[in-house]
């Protein structure tokens, strides 16, 4: 079945940049997604204390901070689920990274601006975590999500002004 590819898809100049934020999506959705599933079905397997140690260290270095806040804030107010709520922030996550690598991917013409939304509402969360305590890790996603929402600004910029640019 031949690819669909919708209108004014680019590889020149922008192709490199656009496919390493897909990859970067799509390889942090398969990865919370899947730790996610995982940490539900050890969970339900009775392997919940051992895990909520492994959770509570996920949580403090892998995921967005906006599911960090939200793992947090239904960790203190579901005293007992700490598993089920970190498995729940990161499926949260892996969903919404899939669904913004798959948009951009096609290069839908809203892709690039639903990753800017959704990750310039973040920032904030990040720049706070990294107030609360500074890691290397934490440094490093913030400036991925930073050079990802200016690269897609750029980039949707450059494609207003120039007609023979317009993405579909």
């Amino acid at each position: 079945m031949p690819r669909h590819d919708a209108p004014g898809r680019d590889e020149g100049e922008d192709g490199l940049g656009v496919r390493l934020i897909v990859g970067y999506k799509l390889t942090k959705a398969v990865a919370a997604l899947s730790l996610g599933v995982l940490f539900l079905l050890l969970g339900k397997a009775g392997l919940a204390q051992g895990l909520l140690a492994v959770a509570s260290i996920l949580r403090h270095h892998a995921v967005e901070a906006w599911s960090i806040e939200l793992s947090a804030w239904l960790v203190r107010a579901a005293s007992g689920r700490h598993l089920e709520v970190v498995s729940f922030a990161l499926l949260l996550d892996g969903v919404s990274s899939l669904v913004e690598g798959w948009a951009l991917h096609r290069r839908y013409r809203w892709s690039q601006w639903l990753i800017v939304g959704a990750t310039a509402c973040i920032l904030p969360f990040e720049v706070a975590a990294l107030v609360r305590r500074v890691s290397p890790d934490r440094i490093a996603l913030l400036f991925v999500n930073a050079l990802i929402v200016a690269y897609l600004v750029r980039r949707g910029i450059a494609a207003a002004r120039d007609p023979r640019r317009q993405q579909g």
